[in-house]
């Protein structure tokens, strides 16, 4: 894979600056929300739109917690994951049982349960919430409202049946829709526009009283949109920019974009989480120290899904594949590289991280000019 990215340079701290030693460093990333705690995430990178239904579900499941288990946020439904009478590993409370002694006899052990924990998870809130049930808000982390319009991989504005039959878990002899493709919608349905949207944040709040609130945007009319977005009062705002074919430059200057309006609209402290397509660690490190405090990392991620589907025996049957074999052959490695790099930017001030011998990139981006 090709660094996007590539006429920018990470940048050394100067030779004249005094040796000291090195404080403490880390690559969690913390979200203030508007009520209650703040989130600490372990790392800034998230898995933003998974084909969940590709794989079975139980397959499904197995590979959002392979990569759960990472620290990287998965994007899931219950239904994307488990059919409607499973309890899915993503969902499941992993804090461990111990025994401690108690009860009426000397011998008696009594199981202790403390406080539960859950894998990091993102409940993508879609406009027409096919597939959304209440026990996606349980324990989530992320509640994604995504103000805009699907488009399938057929390029309709629409879902395709399969989508569809994974979400809605409809027989095969009474499909929605006939089986056909289901109209996508632009805006929650029960959100009048964009002035009753603080409404919309505030009832998820109660349904996911620990979770933060985000929201989805394309590119497309950041200049109209995002300040109303940024006005209604999320938790965060996630910038879509995998759907359209940008090179570096564009990729890099609609970041730094995004975060100008953002300050401008009053959002100066909101995360602002992108989605870039293909990136390397590299690219992903560059984004951060462009202004973005969450990275998509789709690329890396849905390679394991195909990866999935070339598993064979030693006759050349196709074999049941394993999930966490499969991610730690590859995703460690780039987590790893962006993690370096994460931690070398924090030795460097911020304006000094990045410089370009390109005046264009330079100049566009604020960043050093290299001579």
């Amino acid at each position: 894979m090709q660094d996007r990215l590539s006429q920018l340079y990470f940048l050394p701290p100067p030779v004249t600056t005094p040796w000291t030693g090195v404080g403490t460093l880390s690559v969690a990333t913390t979200v203030n929300r508007s009520e209650g705690r703040a989130l600490t995430l372990p790392l800034p990178l998230f898995w933003y739109d998974p084909r969940w239904a590709l794989l079975p579900t139980e397959l499904a499941d197995e590979l959002a917690v392979a990569v759960s288990e990472h620290d990287v946020l998965v994007s899931a439904l219950h239904s994307d994951v488990a059919g409607p009478d499973i309890d899915p590993a993503l969902f499941a409370d992993r804090s461990p049982v111990r025994q401690d002694a108690g009860g009426g006899r000397d011998d008696e052990n009594v199981a202790i349960k403390p406080r539960p924990t859950f894998l990091p998870r993102i409940v993508p809130y879609r406009p027409e919430r096919y597939g959304l049930s209440p026990v996606d808000f349980d324990h989530a982390t992320i509640v994604d409202v995504r103000l805009m319009m699907t488009r399938d991989v057929s390029g309709r504005f629409a879902y395709s049946p399969e989508q569809i039959a994974r979400w809605e878990a409809t027989p095969e002899d009474a499909p929605l829709a006939g089986g056909g493709w289901v109209p996508a919608a632009t805006f929650p349905p029960d959100v009048e526009s964009m002035e009753h949207l603080s409404s919309k944040f505030d009832q998820l709040r109660r349904l996911a009283p620990d979770a933060a609130i985000f929201a989805s945007m394309g590119p497309y009319r950041m200049e109209d949109e995002l300040p109303g977005i940024v006005g209604a009062g999320p938790d965060g705002l996630i910038l879509r920019l995998d759907e359209v074919d940008l090179e570096g430059l564009q990729l890099a200057a609609l970041t730094c974009r995004a975060r100008s309006l953002m300050k401008q609209a009053g959002g100066k402290h909101l995360p602002l989480w992108i989605v870039p397509g293909n990136i390397t660690p590299d690219d992903a490190a560059k984004l951060v120290a462009l202004g973005a405090d969450g990275i998509g990392i789709d690329s890396w991620c849905d390679s394991l899904i195909e990866a999935s589907f070339g598993e064979t025996d030693a006759y050349g049957y196709s074999k049941r594949p394993n999930m966490p074999a499969i991610v730690a052959e590859s995703l460690p490695g780039m987590i790893e590289r962006f993690t370096g790099l994460y931690l070398s930017l924090q030795r460097v001030p911020k304006k000094e991280r990045l410089g370009s011998f390109s005046a264009t990139w330079a100049n566009t981006l604020k960043v050093l000019a290299l001579r």
